[in-house]
């Protein structure tokens, strides 16, 4: 069951704590009240945890979800390279038509002056 964080809560110091969200391994996604200071090193090393733990299957489920973006990410980018490639080509092209249509007309006026 996930706790309610009414936002009045203090660390040892008394200092209004912080909510952070852990990214271990072991907690993935799970929020918990934490010293302000508690990663600098001069905090009180208070520590609560808002939210229950993460079976392990729920912690399976959200690094196969987090490896499925990570790879639809790189497979976006890989397309965003080829339409890059592709409208330079495009763009190539493009010059390649001016100036054989220049050079069309040109025939042309060459052929009715012969």
């Amino acid at each position: 069951m996930e706790k309610e964080f009414d936002g009045d809560c203090r660390c040892y110091y008394g200092v209004h704590c912080v909510l952070k969200t852990s990214w271990t391994d072991e907690n993935p996604g799970r929020r918990f009240l934490g010293c302000p200071n508690y990663r600098d090193g001069g905090g009180c090393n208070y520590f609560d945890w808002i939210d229950p733990p993460i079976s392990n299957r729920k912690k399976s489920t959200f690094f196969s979800l987090l490896r499925r973006n990570e790879s639809s990410e790189v497979r976006q980018h890989r397309i965003e390279n080829k339409l890059e490639f592709v409208e330079g080509e495009m763009h190539m092209l493009r010059a390649d038509v001016d100036r054989l249509e220049v050079e069309r007309q040109s025939l042309e006026e060459n052929l009715r002056t012969l």
